[in-house]
C-alpha cells in the first residue's frame, strides 16, 4: 500500500472515540491565525527574525533558536510567551475542545487549546513535560476529566521550553530515562487503538525519532493510525506508511474537524457549553447498579487520588 490518502473509516473512529481509546496529537498546523497563516509562522513574523537582538540564529529547517547568552534565552522567552497569551482560540482548535478525546497531546508549547476548554467551561486536566523534575501527577484521562499535554513543555514553564537543540538533547534524555511524562499516560497510550494525528511536522527527524520512542513502530498491527496535514509531501507519506504504519486521510485539517464534529454531534458525543459530560461518579453508579463492585472501586480510588477522600477509599478497597 502506498502512503496516498485513503478513504476514512469514521465508524472506526467514533467507535474508539466512545470506547476512550482514540488518542489526538496536535501539531502547529493545526493552530491556525486569522488571516489563514498558522500560529506558528505569526510567531517567527512577530520575533522579527533575523534582526531580533535576543536571538543569534533560527534554524528554519528545525525550527529551532540559538542564543549566545542565557539572559537573551530568557528575553525570547518572554517574547514567545506574550505572543501566544494574546492568542485566540480559532473555530476549529474550539470543535476540537468539544470532540470527545480523553488525551490530546500537543507538540506546541502554547495554552491555546487550554483557552478553548475554559471558554466552553469543560473540565480538563493539563500537564507538560518538565526539565529534569519529576511529572506531575494525573488523574486517570477520561472524556469527562480529559487530559491535555504539552510534549515539548510550556511557555508557563520558561525551562521546559524546547527551543534549541540543546533543549531537545535535555528532552531525549528525559526519553531515554522514561521520565517525560506521567506514568499514567504512559499506561494509557498503551490502551490506545486509534490514534488521529493533526498538522504534526513528520518531516522533522526529531519528531519521527519521539515516535519510535513512543513505540509507535514497534505497535504496528495492534492499533490504526491516521493523520491530516496541508503539507505533507507524497514521499513523506510513504515514508510514514512504511516506517509507521500512518495512513493519510485529508490534506485540509478544518474540513477533517468539520466532519468529526457533526458525526459526534448526531451521535450525541460532543461536550456541551457549561455541562460536564458523564461524571466519574456516576459512571461509578452504574457500575455498583450492575454488580461490578470490583471495578467500580478501582475507578473511585482513581477519581480521588490526591484528595482528602483517597485513605477512606483505599480502606473501603481493603
Amino acid at each position: 500500500m502506498s502512503g496516498n490518502t485513503v478513504t476514512i473509516n469514521w465508524e472506526f473512529i467514533i467507535d474508539k472515540l466512545k470506547a476512550e481509546q482514540c488518542l489526538l496529537v496536535l501539531g502547529p498546523e493545526a493552530y491556525v491565525a486569522a488571516n489563514g497563516s498558522t500560529l506558528q509562522d505569526e510567531l517567527i513574523r512577530q520575533l522579527a527574525l533575523p534582526n531580533n537582538e535576543n536571538i543569534q540564529k533560527y534554524y528554519e529547517e528545525d525550527g529551532f533558536f540559538l542564543f549566545d547568552d542565557p539572559y537573551k534565552r530568557t528575553l525570547a522567552c518572554h517574547q514567545i510567551k506574550a505572543f501566544y497569551r494574546s492568542a485566540q482560540p480559532g473555530e476549529t482548535i474550539r470543535q476540537i475542545a468539544q470532540l470527545p478525546f480523553h488525551v490530546i497531546l500537543t507538540v506546541t508549547p502554547d495554552k491555546v487549546l487550554p483557552a478553548a476548554f475554559e471558554q466552553l467551561n469543560f473540565s480538563f486536566q493539563f500537564g507538560h513535560y518538565k526539565k529534569n523534575k519529576d511529572p506531575q501527577p494525573i488523574k486517570a484521562p477520561t472524556a469527562a476529566l480529559p487530559l491535555i499535554y504539552n510534549v515539548f513543555g510550556c511557555t508557563d514553564n520558561e525551562e521546559s521550553m524546547v527551543l534549541t537543540h540543546n533543549d531537545l538533547y535535555d528532552y531525549f534524555k528525559s526519553i531515554f530515562a522514561r521520565n517525560s511524562m506521567p506514568g499514567r499516560l504512559s499506561e494509557v497510550l498503551k490502551e490506545v487503538k486509534n490514534i488521529i494525528f493533526l498538522g504534526v511536522p513528520f518531516e522533522q527527524w526529531y519528531f519521527q525519532l519521539l515516535l519510535r520512542e513512543l513505540g509507535i513502530h514497534q505497535q504496528q498491527y495492534e492499533f490504526t493510525r491516521f493523520a491530516a496535514s496541508q503539507s505533507a509531501t507524497k514521499e513523506l507519506r510513504t515514508f510514514c506508511y512504511e516506517q509507521f504504519k500512518i495512513n493519510f486521510i485529508a490534506n485540509h485539517i478544518d474540513g477533517f474537524i468539520q466532519e468529526l464534529f457533526n458525526r459526534c454531534r448526531q451521535e450525541g458525543l460532543l461536550r456541551r457549553e457549561g455541562v460536564t459530560p458523564a461524571s466519574e461518579l456516576d459512571k461509578v453508579k452504574k457500575l455498583v447498579a450492575k454488580g461490578d463492585m470490583e471495578q467500580a472501586i478501582d475507578l473511585l480510588m482513581d477519581y480521588t487520588d490526591g484528595t482528602t477522600l483517597e485513605d477512606d477509599v483505599a480502606h473501603l478497597a481493603g
